[in-house]
């Protein structure tokens, strides 16, 4: 039976448990660990299957870079995915004024940040309250709330050389805006939130943002709005849900799937994509070598490596790995055939990742509609939307909230 057509956007709890039936019912195409996979995982759905292994690289290529395209393609062979899609909609938020053109102000800030900040503050309403920007690195964003508002800002910092620098911009720039340095996960950072301000958090990451959300509303901080990022940057191993909706459901979520909602970029330059291919080539290369020196036929959590290493041979990659999970390496070892094998093994991941990464807005949306119905229960009315176009960053969701 189809679900019913997507409510309206202001309903948000409508909207959660309609995204999170949907998530659940589909955890099979999306909750799993590509890596870890040997073969295509989906044997119940032999249509999707033979679909995937009749595409070529080119066609992969094409569908990973199209959204709207990856979604046709995909449809056919699981019916729920068009509703899906359509309970993942968040809606542009109005402008409030045009965004800001400053040059002087916009010196030094690289331009896609500065469309970014600029683009946040031409949602946020105009208002009297002073600002307090959580998370400010060099206090961009503090410098144009003010020099759009007319408020005073404290803009909170951990490291004092971002600190430092943020002051020498606003005095350039004549802002009246404070640096503090302030480590927001410690108790300290109370004596800074007060009811009678706006906290803004722009890209926050994980644990960083749900500590912003948890004590602004304890200290009834008048406004929030927060563009969360970086879902899996958490203190716990599983996602812990903040709202009595998501705390009520039975998903559950690794740091593995929240990682899942943030896979998108749009600002990857050649260089980096190619490091990220042969990065991709060459975990799936020594994944196959570490399942014959355990002897162990499954998966095995490999750290991050340095950015240098991608420059260099294949086994000098491996002999870090090795050295970084205990495993000895045969000096006759074959890289050459570990190396094309795995080269191989990237047509079946890339093929399930190109199911899962339909799943990459809905789990977002989900996250971020638990954040937002946290607030409705602490005491705000609340508004979720777009505050620019995905091409600028995927992480264009913004939670406006305001106490009642």
């Amino acid at each position: 039976m189809p679900l019913p057509c997507p409510p309206p956007p202001s309903d948000l709890c409508a909207q959660f448990q309609q995204l999170d039936r949907l998530l659940l019912a589909l955890r099979p195409y999306w909750q799993l660990r590509p890596f870890a996979e040997l073969q295509l995982p989906w044997e119940n759905n032999p249509d999707l299957q033979a679909f995937l292994a009749r595409l070529s690289d080119e066609q992969l290529d094409r569908l990973e870079a199209n959204m709207q395209s990856r979604t046709a393609a995909l449809a056919p062979f699981i019916p729920e995915v068009d509703t899906l899609m359509a309970l993942s909609q968040a809606q542009p938020l109005p402008l409030q004024r045009a965004p800001l053109q400053d040059a002087a102000l916009s010196f030094g800030v690289p331009g896609r940040k500065w469309q970014q900040v600029t683009a946040f503050c031409a949602t946020l309403p105009q208002e009297s309250l002073p600002f307090l920007e959580w998370c400010a690195g060099k206090g961009h964003l503090g410098r144009v709330l003010h020099r759009v508002h007319g408020h005073p800002v404290t803009s909170l910092e951990l490291q004092t050389e971002l600190c430092h620098a943020g002051d020498r911009l606003t005095q350039r720039h004549g802002s009246n805006c404070r640096m503090q340095a302030c480590d927001v996960l410690s108790d300290e950072v109370l004596q800074h939130l007060q009811p009678g301000q706006h906290a803004v958090a722009l890209h926050a990451c994980g644990q960083l943002h749900l500590q912003l959300l948890q004590q602004a509303s304890r200290q009834q901080v008048q406004r929030v709005s927060l563009s969360p990022c970086c879902y899996h940057l958490i203190a716990a191993d599983r996602y812990q849900p903040l709202s009595e909706h998501a705390q009520a459901s039975p998903l559950r979520l690794s740091r593995h799937d929240l990682r899942l909602a943030v896979q998108e970029t749009v600002t990857a330059g050649a260089r980096e994509r190619r490091h990220r291919d042969r990065e991709f080539h060459w975990r799936l290369s020594f994944d196959l070598l570490q399942r014959i020196l355990r002897g162990k036929n499954s998966y095995l959590n490999c750290p991050a490596v340095p950015r240098s290493l991608l420059g260099k041979r294949f086994r000098d990659f491996c002999a870090y790995m090795a050295q970084h999970k205990g495993l000895t390496l045969d000096p006759a070892l074959d890289y050459d055939r570990f190396e094309r094998e795995g080269l191989a093994r990237t047509a079946i991941v890339s093929r399930i990742e190109l199911v899962r990464h339909l799943f990459r807005r809905p789990l977002e949306l989900w996250l971020v509609l638990d954040r937002a119905l946290y607030l409705q229960q602490q005491g705000y009315r609340v508004t979720v939307g777009e505050f620019c176009d995905y091409r600028l960053t995927p992480r264009n969701l913004l939670i406006l909230a305001s106490r009642t």
